[in-house]
């Protein structure tokens, strides 16, 4: 696991200048979300799905847990915009996750994280895909 911002905010920019036009808005909070299968207190939204791509706003209620699980995709950047976490990557310690981290995650890898904190977590995920 390792901390990009400047290389987040050029994959970000580059994702935006090969979109041309493409904007979204996930509008409302925690309770537009979909709760997640199997995680009590945790929740998602699509904020953006392009071919190469995808956004999602997610929630954690204090003291939820997201259980180990992965993506099978190339590239994964977890963005913690409010709350406090602990992230554990499969291999690695866990690490405390306050708000305005930004952190790479290798595609596939196994994580999880629980919300350590007094209110709810928002989280923006940007996942990367394979191309066609």
């Amino acid at each position: 696991m390792t901390k990009h911002r400047p290389i987040l905010l050029l994959a970000l920019t580059l994702l935006a200048l090969a979109a041309p036009g493409a904007q979204a808005q996930a509008v409302g909070g925690a309770e537009q979300a979909h709760p997640v299968t199997g995680d009590p207190g945790i929740s998602s939204m699509t904020v953006m799905e392009m071919p190469e791509y995808r956004v999602l706003r997610d929630y954690a209620e204090p003291g939820a847990t997201r259980r180990m699980h992965n993506h099978a995709i190339p590239w994964h950047v977890f963005i913690l915009v409010t709350g406090r976490l602990v992230l554990t990557v499969e291999g690695e310690s866990p690490v405390e996750v306050t708000q305005g981290q930004v952190i790479s995650l290798k595609g596939g890898v196994n994580h999880t994280f629980k919300n350590t904190g007094t209110v709810t977590a928002t989280i923006v995920e940007v996942f990367g895909k394979a191309k066609p």
